[in-house]
């Protein structure tokens, strides 16, 4: 069965992340790896600040610690969208290589 973008799915339960069932794992990996990078460099630049010329304010933490959920969010569906690919090629796989075509 030929995966169409209608059966993209949205794996998470507040925001949604539209993951197009026909990207290969390699790409999924890419983004999970694009937007983990993002947090790390965010995270970095926050752990690096330091002193009253560099002050934070509420406001601003609160729109870094949105930010880097909604990135870690985008990444976990990333992860499972690429796991699941491998557990399906796994499994047509294994119906190939069973005799009978997966008929035990």
């Amino acid at each position: 069965m030929a995966k169409r973008l209608e059966d993209a799915n949205c794996l998470t339960e507040t925001e949604c992340l539209l993951i197009d069932p026909r990207t290969d794992r390699e790409t999924l990996l890419d983004n999970a790896e694009m937007r983990l990078d993002a947090i790390k460099d965010l995270m970095f630049t926050l752990s690096t600040m330091n002193g009253r010329d560099n002050d934070l304010t509420s406001v601003d933490l609160s729109n870094l610690a949105m930010v880097s959920r909604l990135l870690v969010g985008d990444a976990s569906d990333l992860l499972v969208a690429a796991r699941q690919q491998d557990l399906h090629a796994r499994a047509a796989s294994r119906r190939q290589t069973t005799p009978g075509g997966g008929h035990v």
